[in-house]
């Protein structure tokens, strides 16, 4: 049963890597309509993750396990056999590899965001007529330094 749900949490891990490569690709060519259909996708996936997550939890807890990666743990080394164990513990690397590429391409596509953001922001600036240079931003694209607000800040911290 535990290999089941962990194939099923790595399947739906995996459609989400790819929700969010997607999304990748939609930001970069600010395709506006693939963006929304993938938000409505995106949303739905983590919907089903939750779901998965909560069912292998509950099944741990069943075997007498904890609600934790420890008691995660705990069971897959619990298993009868020494193969099966080999299968789950390959199950969980496999599993924990994806949430990871997961996770990398998430931030990715959040700098991403962060960076349009800031160039939007800018934009805006030069078309509202303030000075282009008044704003300076730092690597997180937020505001670090105005420059009409009387001067005397550092852009830097010593």
């Amino acid at each position: 049963m535990l290999d089941k749900l962990l194939r099923e949490e790595l399947a739906g891990i995996e459609a989400l890597q790819t929700l969010l490569q997607q999304e990748y690709h939609a930001l970069r060519s600010r395709d506006v309509a693939s963006l929304e259909r993938l938000a409505r996708e995106k949303q739905a996936s983590a919907d089903q993750l939750r779901g998965l997550d909560s069912a292998r939890t509950a099944y741990v807890q069943q075997q007498g396990f904890a609600a934790d990666r420890h008691g995660l743990q705990a069971c897959v080394n619990a298993a009868p056999t020494c193969q099966e164990q080999a299968i789950l513990q390959k199950l969980l690397a496999e599993l924990e590899s994806a949430a990871e590429q997961a996770r990398n391409q998430n931030e990715i596509n959040g700098a991403v965001i962060a960076a349009s953001r800031g160039h939007i922001e800018q934009m805006l600036a030069i078309v509202s007529g303030r000075d282009s240079l008044e704003f300076l931003y730092g690597h997180d694209s937020r505001k670090v330094y105005n420059a009409g607000s009387g001067g005397g800040h550092t852009i830097g911290k010593a």
